[in-house]
């Protein structure tokens, strides 16, 4: 894991390497680990799946190849991600947010069962959606440690 230097103008931030095991991962893409697949490690991430919901890791730093491996973030304030917003308004520290099957996404509408982790609280102020399933670019704080 890296670790950001202590730093007093800039939140803290908490970075794993993993490598992608699916073509084209790009940058704010939420990902999981890989669950399904013989060659099982820890390591490898994928988009999630129903099966691994539960299993995301965080959301992608930059762009990452099928094969590489590149940095995740999986805890800290993130001044971008990807977020389908379901055309409703999104309250600030009130909506959390959550991956969705088969999506490169996470989602404002999705049920959330009770005590699941990880959760992604939305920091930016109330918004509406331009329409319902309008993916948009977020603040937010992950924490998927």
């Amino acid at each position: 894991m890296l670790f950001k230097r202590l730093n007093r103008t800039d939140a803290e931030r908490v970075f794993a390497v993993f490598q992608a095991n699916e073509a084209n991962i790009s940058a704010d893409d939420v990902v999981a680990l890989e669950l399904t697949a013989a060659s099982v490690d820890g390591v490898k991430i994928t988009q999630p799946v129903t099966a691994s919901l539960a299993a995301v890791v965080g959301i992608v730093d930059a762009a990452i190849a099928n094969g590489a491996y590149g940095l995740v973030q999986i805890y800290g304030y993130r001044s971008t991600s990807r977020v389908l917003q379901t055309g409703t308004s999104l309250t600030a520290g009130l909506t959390i947010l959550a991956p969705v099957n088969a999506a490169d996404y996470l989602s404002s509408g999705a049920t959330v069962p009770a005590g699941y982790l990880p959760a992604f609280v939305l920091l930016n102020s109330a918004q509406s959606a331009a329409g319902a399933n309008s993916t948009t670019s977020n603040k937010v704080f992950i924490r998927c440690m």
